[in-house]
This record gives structure tokens, C-alpha cells and sequence, in this order.
């Protein structure tokens, strides 16, 4: 195994950002305190420019409330908060011709709990920034589950109306999928990517500081809706044309809410694709590459094709409501199911981007904590691609009771069913590899396993769904919202804890409490099947989704559901207490203490402020547990075996 590698020498004389100014020039230092000013500025901005092209076009009333909060609090005022912090500062010097700054590493890397709140460049930094706001999204997100299955745990109306009810569901399902799920496993991914390709840091730093800054504006955007008049957005997290074009004014705060959450995966979806095409280590070729990099590598391809589809549909809603384009508005001549096409095109893609970061994560922590080599690595690498392929071709299944073309069932059914394939492949692949394994039942096995098995169920019923008479059946039904919990919930939710166990060690340097951690894994794995499995059976008997009132007859089960997802709730509890606890005083981490080969683990805990002290090289796959001799790199001065040692070994 290679040595530790060790702290720079010179980062002893690196001691983070300088003190800010004194005076009036503290209000000119990026920071909080400048975007306390800027974002009321900017919003002024925005204002005046409305106000302005309203008197010039002679548009009445010229102080149009809807439109001001779109461009002025929406728009412009993000723009002057992310300008405060200091985003754009690099790119002002050199867009206006100002000499460039030598770049003094200032802002790079954490020195105290204060460099988590600024605009910071080092990948480490960002991947703890991403982590912990999307936690907090997720706690919010979960907490409005619990008011949505507080409400249905009687027939009746108990706490809220139809429209509350409506916005309670559309914001929950909103913030996890776009501000928990997608930028969580992109938190795990910037941490360890650019360690496991033996890189310093991200192709583009201050483009992946700016990336994370989007992700808190979009939440807050989608959980201020609440406070506008109308109250949230309410037609789902699909936001279906011509409903979603009628809503109150918390619609836009959704459309808004998407296009910079989008913006954000983009930003980082390129970072990863350079990154990981252009900052390998030497030797470290693509036949040589960790099964994270690679499900990291294939997601970037699917944003970056996928995700400007939504902002298009999303914009398409907002010229629909403030500039009355008739888009989707059958009664000019749109065409309503436009929007599902165009918004499916992206969204079921963004199954697989929800997916297949999990799919690598679950396979270095079965490899490593099964001691054996990937079943089939190279099997597994191209069934990525082949689900970033296929899963182009698959968007209409959701549409099969839409009224669309009846002969584009057939070659979608057709297509979702083969899509099953390759992800078949993979769940034979994890399988092979824990049988017969020195299996290590620690926290983050436990998560991986529940993974397999959950995402095996969801996967089974999303087969039953893709088949035109069952799918017809079971629409808009408990059955589609239990698959789709199994599938999310079962599938990414997790992988993501199984990620943060089993790479907390290494990102905090401390080790948590494992009795903690199969504690919380217990809790949820019977929390989650309690509560959604169920589902399946009242969905074929009837029960519809998406209503704050239902038959009678479904009142015994919806209760039981009720009560077992505030278990589940409440099992989040332990994982927090856990995580801060451990960050706090928990036993100090070894720098391998799962002894896996991947180059994140051949370095200290945390790792250094550039990761390496000097440049690993490659020579072996990074999987090759119990091969005598077997390494995946050389470095620190060590030296790969001779083939006269490995014989002899």
C-alpha cells in the first residue's frame, strides 16, 4: 500500500483569505456585508428597467407587481447577492481590462468554519458546502412530506385547503429532486473526483465556487413561495401546461427556481467533463478509471444534454403567463402536450442523473467492503453509457394516458423495457461481487445492500409501469408515487448516505459512531418500507395520488402509512446527531480505514490542501483486491513490485 502522503511545507505560511479592510472599505470587501447592499441595488436595477420599458412601450400600469418580482427579485437580486459574495470578481478584472491579480491561493481551502460561508475554490471546500445545504433542503423538503401525510391520515380535511395542500406536495417533491438528490451527489462527486483522478483540484475552480452559490438561491426561491400572495406553486413538481400557466404568483418563483438550479448543473456538469477528460494522472486511463468517475462522467453528458430542455419548458410557462404567448394555450392554436414532451425529454433522464452517481457509489463500497475486484468492470463502465443512451428514447412512457399519438406506445414500451438491461446487468454485477466476499457489514455496506435491494423493487415495478395495460391501470395512482419513492428514496437517498459514511473519514478526519450509523440505517430501511410499501397495494385498488381527500376505504391504511413516515422522519434525527457530533469528537480517522485502493485513500485524512505532493502515477485498475502484488498507483517515492517480487509473493 503507498505511504501517507503529508502536508505541503509551505502550507505552514498559508493561512487562508487576509483580514477584510476597516472602515467604509469593509463595505467594498466581498463578503455578506457587500451583498447586504448590492442585492437591494440590483433589485432597484431590475426594477427601474421594468418600469422604464413599460412607460417607453406605453404598457399599463407601469408598476406591474408580477413582472417586477420576476426580473427585479428573481433575477436581479440574485445577481447582485452572488456579485456581493464575490463571484464575479475574477471575471469583472478581466472583462473590464483591469490587470489580472496573481492568484495567491487565498481563497482556497478552509482554515475555519468562516471560509464554509465565502466563495472558496478548492473542490474539498465546495463538496462540504454542497453537502451541508443540501441536507438542509432535504430536512425541509422532508418536513413538508410530514405536513402532506399529516393531512392525509384521515379522510377528510383536517389542517389545510385543496390549494395549500397542492403547494405542500409541489414544493417537497421540488426541493428533492432539484435541491437534495441532483447537487447532493454532486457535493460527493466534487469532494472525490478530482482525488481519485490524482488531480490538485477541478479544471475550473472559481466556475465550480460559482456553480454552488446558484443551489441556495434556487432553494430559497422555491421556499419563499409560500410568503407570496396565492401561496406556493401548486401543480406538481411537473408544473403541467396550461395548469401550471393559471396558478397565483408562486408559479414563477417554481420556473425561476428551476432555470438557476438547472444553471447550477450545467455549470457543474462541465467542470466534470474537463476535468475528468483532461486531469488524469499519468497512466490513470479510461479502462483504469473508478466506476464513480465513470457513472460521474456519463451524468455530466446527461446534463449537459438534457437539462436545457426543462429551462426551455420552463420558459416557455413564463411567456405564456407575463407575455401572453400562447404556447400552450389550445384555444390560439398551442399545443398543451408540448410541455410534457419537451419537460419528459429532460425528466426522465434526470431519473438516470438521479441514478447513476449512486451506481458508482454503490460500487466502490461493495468492492472495498467485500475485499474483491468489480464482477465484469468493463461490462459495468459501458452499461453507463448504454443507459445514457437509451434513456433518451424512453420519456414517453409517461405519457401513455396524455392523449398523445396511440403508435408511439408500442416502441416506448419497447424501449423501457429494454432499458432494464443494462441496469440488470449491474444489479447481477454487485451480486457477483459480494458472493463469496470477506464482507464487512459496517455502515456504509449496510446502505449499499439496502440500495440493491430497494432499487430492485422499484426497478420491478417500473417494469409493471412500462407495460401500456398495467401503466394505463395504475396511472395517477399510489402505485406510481410508491414506485417512484422506491426508485428515489430507496435508490439515491441510499447511496448518498452510503457515500457520506463511507467517505466521512476521509473528509472530516474523524470517524463516526458506527453503532450510530447502523442505528439510523435500521430506522430508515423499516421507516422507508413501512410507509411506501403499502402504497403499492392501495394504488391498485384506487387510491389516487395527489389528493387531500380520499374514500373511506383507504382511511386504515393512509393512516398506518402516516404514522410510519414520521418513524421515518424521525430517524433523520439520529443521522444528524451522528454527523455533528463526530465532526466535533470523534475518534481521530486513519487515512485508509476501509484499505481500499482508490488514489482518495492514499492520501490523509483530510487530505492535504492540494491533495498530492506529487503527481501519483497509475499502473492497475483500482479494484484488484486479494491479486498478490496488484496496485493501483505509485507514489511518495514508492515503487510499483517487480514481476520477479509478485512471483515470488
Amino acid at each position: 500500500m503507498s505511504s501517507i502522503a503529508e502536508h505541503h511545507e509551505g502550507q505552514a505560511t498559508h493561512h487562508g483569505p487576509p483580514p477584510p479592510p476597516r472602515g467604509w472599505r469593509r463595505l467594498l470587501y466581498p463578503g455578506l456585508l457587500r451583498a447586504a447592499w448590492m442585492v437591494p441595488l440590483f433589485f432597484g436595477l431590475g426594477s427601474a428597467i421594468v418600469v422604464l420599458c413599460r412607460w417607453w412601450g406605453g404598457w399599463h400600469p407601469i408598476w406591474f407587481g408580477e413582472i417586477i418580482v420576476l426580473i427585479g427579485a428573481l433575477t436581479a437580486a440574485p445577481i447582485g447577492f452572488l456579485a456581493g459574495i464575490g463571484a464575479f470578481d475574477y471575471w469583472v478584472r478581466y472583462c473590464i481590462g483591469a490587470p489580472t491579480e496573481p492568484e495567491d491561493h487565498s481563497r482556497h481551502g478552509a482554515y475555519s468554519w468562516r471560509d464554509y460561508f465565502r466563495v472558496n475554490t478548492d473542490h474539498k471546500v465546495i463538496g462540504m458546502q454542497y453537502l451541508a445545504t443540501t441536507i438542509f433542503f432535504f430536512l425541509a423538503g422532508g418536513l413538508l412530506a410530514m405536513l402532506v401525510r399529516a393531512e392525509l391520515a384521515k379522510p377528510g380535511m383536517q389542517f389545510f385547503d385543496n390549494q395549500t395542500y397542492n403547494g405542500l406536495f409541489s414544493v417537497h417533491a421540488s426541493l428533492m429532486i432539484f435541491l437534495f438528490v441532483i447537487p447532493a451527489f454532486a457535493g460527493l462527486a466534487n469532494f472525490v473526483v478530482p482525488l481519485m483522478l490524482g488531480a490538485p483540484d477541478m479544471a475550473f475552480p472559481r466556475l465550480n465556487a460559482l456553480s454552488f452559490w446558484l443551489l441556495p438561491i434556487a432553494g430559497i426561491m422555491m421556499l419563499s413561495s409560500f410568503l407570496v400572495p396565492g401561496g406556493a406553486f401548486a401543480a406538481g413538481w411537473t408544473g403541467y401546461a396550461p395548469l401550471s400557466v393559471h396558478q397565483p404568483m408562486g408559479t414563477i418563483f417554481f420556473n425561476m427556481g428551476v432555470q438557476w438550479a438547472g444553471a447550477s448543473s450545467i455549470m457543474t456538469a462541465l467542470n466534470f467533463l474537463v476535468t475528468i477528460i483532461t486531469m488524469r494522472a499519468p497512466g490513470m486511463t479510461f479502462w483504469r478509471m473508478p466506476l464513480l468517475v465513470w457513472a460521474n462522467f456519463t451524468t455530466s453528458l446527461l446534463v449537459v444534454i438534457a437539462t436545457p430542455f426543462i429551462a426551455g419548458s420552463q420558459f416557455f410557462v413564463m411567456f405564456d403567463r407575463v407575455m401572453h404567448t400562447h404556447f400552450f394555450d389550445i384555444g390560439a392554436g398551442g399545443y398543451p402536450l408540448g410541455y410534457q414532451h419537451i419537460f419528459w425529454f429532460y425528466s426522465h433522464p434526470a431519473v438516470y442523473i438521479m441514478m447513476l452517481p449512486g451506481f458508482g457509489i454503490a460500487s466502490e463500497v461493495i468492492s472495498a467492503l467485500s475485499r474483491k475486484p468489480i464482477f465484469g468492470y468493463r461490462l459495468m463502465a459501458l452499461s453507463l453509457m448504454a443507459i445514457l443512451v437509451l434513456g433518451f428514447s424512453v420519456w414517453a412512457h409517461h405519457m401513455f394516458v396524455s392523449g398523445m399519438a396511440p403508435w408511439l406506445r408500442v416502441p416506448m414500451m419497447i424501449t423501457t423495457l429494454m432499458i432494464a438491461v443494462p441496469t440488470g446487468i449491474k444489479v447481477f454485477s454487485w451480486l457477483a461481487t459480494i458472493w463469496e466476499g470477506k464482507l464487512n457489514f459496517a455502515t456504509p455496506m449496510l446502505w449499499a445492500v439496502g440500495f440493491v435491494s430497494m432499487f430492485v423493487i422499484g426497478g420491478l415495478s417500473g417494469i409493471y409501469l412500462g407495460a401500456v395495460p398495467i401503466d394505463i391501470h395504475t396511472s395517477d395512482t399510489y402505485f406510481v408515487v410508491a414506485h417512484i419513492h422506491y426508485v428515489l428514496f430507496g435508490g439515491s437517498l441510499f447511496t448518498i448516505f452510503a457515500g457520506i459514511y463511507y467517505w466521512f473519514p476521509k473528509m472530516t478526519g474523524r470517524q463516526y459512531n458506527e453503532k450510530l450509523g447502523k442505528l439510523h440505517f435500521w430506522l430508515t430501511f423499516i421507516g422507508f418500507n413501512l410507509t411506501f410499501f403499502p402504497m403499492h397495494l392501495i394504488g391498485t385498488q384506487g387510491m389516487p395520488r395527489r389528493v387531500s381527500d380520499y374514500d373511506p376505504q383507504f382511511g386504515n391504511w393512509n393512516l398506518f402509512i402516516s404514522v410510519a413516515s414520521f418513524f421515518l422522519g424521525a430517524s433523520t434525527i439520529v443521522f444528524l446527531y451522528n454527523m455533528v457530533i463526530s465532526m466535533r469528537r470523534g475518534a481521530p480517522a486513519e487515512a485508509n480505514p476501509w484499505r481500499a485502493l482508490t488514489l482518495e485513500w492514499q492520501v490523509s485524512s483530510p487530505p492535504p490542501i492540494f491533495n498530492f505532493d506529487e503527481i501519483p502515477q497509475v499502473v492497475g485498475n483500482p479494484y484488484e483486491y486479494g491479486v498478490p502484488g496488484a496496485r493501483h498507483a505509485v507514489l511518495n517515492g514508492d515503487r510499483a513490485p517487480t514481476e520477479e517480487e509478485i512471483r515470488s509473493h
